[in-house]
């Protein structure tokens, strides 16, 4: 009797397993079913599972100037040395502005950033003016993002925040003229041998105060 009992428990233990295995494939395969038919099958590739299919996978993210693409994504190493690049190019930049000098700004910009630069330190020296710029920045975004006058170039960095712009005479050192503004620029970099250099921008601003005189 005993053993009776016993091989009815394994049979119904076994039959039990069974069902609830096959109630766990059903519904596996209703839910396989039910996104393949709304289209989101697609993106399971995409599911952020921690431990198991974390999403983006180490060392990337989503690319921030693409945000309806999960699948684009940009090197995280990369994405910071582009924005290191671009803030050393930034300071280079202001010192030549400075100092007047378009020749010191050669190691930091290239193509039209160069030439739109130059252009400015030109117009500065002919009006015998230095100029100087205080930045806030409030926000910083790296990414890809295909250069509008060069498809060739798609790395980005966007700088949203507000800043004043002086410039001094170059004869007395006096304040000429004050503007302080809000902007949001956005700079397109090329790797130039071992570093990444300004090669577009684009500005947008408004003025935050009436200009002095």
């Amino acid at each position: 009797m005993e053993g009776a009992r016993r091989l009815r428990l394994l049979v119904v233990g076994s039959w039990t397993r069974v069902a609830i295995t096959a109630s766990f494939l059903v519904a596996l395969w209703l839910v396989v079913a039910w996104l393949a038919v709304t289209g989101r099958l697609a993106d399971a590739r995409y599911w952020n599972v921690p431990l198991v299919h974390p999403y983006p996978p180490a060392g990337y993210l989503q690319n921030p100037f693409n945000p309806g693409d999960k699948g684009d994504l940009i090197g995280v190493a990369e994405a910071a040395r582009v924005k290191a690049d671009l803030l050393q190019d930034g300071q280079v930049e202001l010192q030549a502005l400075e100092q007047g000098d378009p020749a010191l700004h050669a190691g930091a910009d290239a193509g039209r950033a160069s030439e739109s630069l130059s252009a400015l330190i030109a117009r500065n020296n002919a009006a015998g003016v230095f100029e100087r710029e205080q930045i806030k920045l409030d926000s910083v975004k790296v990414g890809h993002l295909a250069d509008p006058n060069d498809s060739s170039i798609v790395w980005a960095v966007e700088e949203r925040g507000s800043g004043t712009i002086s410039d001094y005479s170059k004869s007395t050192n006096g304040l000429v003229r004050q503007q302080s503004l809000r902007f949001v620029a956005t700079y397109w970099l090329e790797k130039v041998g071992a570093r990444y250099l300004i090669a577009d921008v684009q500005i947008k601003s408004e003025p935050l105060a009436s200009p002095t005189p």
